[in-house]
């Protein structure tokens, strides 16, 4: 569940931020800029979202679902049984399970990819291709709908160091926001987070601190650093 966690701040992170390469289909790259566009004209938003892993080879099937806000470097993560909070700088893990909070450094592995380094992607190379289009029927308001996407799929030019291959993202069209995106893992592992509700909101810096007020339960507060 770990890395299914850290799958997720990495993809919240950087999907928005990936810089294709120069060698890249024109028609996904222009895709990807407009995406890009929306996505940085955003000074915080939130999302709810699903998560689904498998493997056929190891017939893994995991799912989870939950709620995340971002700003910057900060985020709040909520799943069914943790929630994961940072200011960039001092980390907080309520464990629903043990009833505790432990209080950490925010100290990501070096070769991490999380929100506070988002602008350092611009330096990564990543071949894209537009995959054409594919649509669906939805219903908004009560009313039966054909929506449109566009798939873009990602490589990374030099693959060695990456734990991926691949990364396919489905996009709205008429909104040119993403929908959902699949990480294809060396492993045969796959993630497929799928966005349920997304929205730019207005929060302030205090949002992203433990507020023991918003805990009811009481949880013991364990300092680990």
């Amino acid at each position: 569940m770990k890395r299914s966690i850290t799958f997720l701040l990495v993809s919240f992170s950087i999907l928005p931020f990936l810089l294709p390469a120069q060698d890249s289909d024109p028609k996904a790259v222009a895709t990807l800029d407009a995406v890009n566009k929306k996505y940085k004209s955003m000074s915080a938003f939130q999302a709810f979202f699903s998560m689904q892993m498998t493997n056929q080879q190891t017939k893994q099937n995991e799912s989870l679902s939950g709620k995340i806000v971002v700003k910057g470097a900060k985020f709040y993560l909520e799943l069914p049984d943790q929630h994961v909070i940072t200011d960039g700088k001092t980390q907080w893990t309520f464990l629903k399970d043990g009833n505790e909070v432990n209080i950490t450094n925010y100290q990501p592995d070096e070769d991490e990819i999380t929100p506070d380094r988002i602008y350092s992607l611009y330096q990564k190379k990543y071949k894209c291709l537009h995959k054409g289009e594919a649509s669906e029927q939805v219903t908004v308001e009560g009313k039966p709908q054909n929506r449109v996407y566009e798939i873009v799929e990602l490589y990374p030019k030099n693959p060695q160091g990456y734990s991926f291959f691949k990364i396919q993202l489905k996009i709205v069209k008429a909104s040119q926001s993403i929908k959902s995106w699949e990480i294809y893992e060396n492993n045969g592992n796959r993630f497929l987070y799928t966005i349920t509700k997304f929205q730019p909101v207005n929060v302030g810096d205090s949002y992203f601190k433990y507020n023991a007020t918003k805990y009811p339960s009481k949880p013991e507060v364990i300092d680990l650093r």
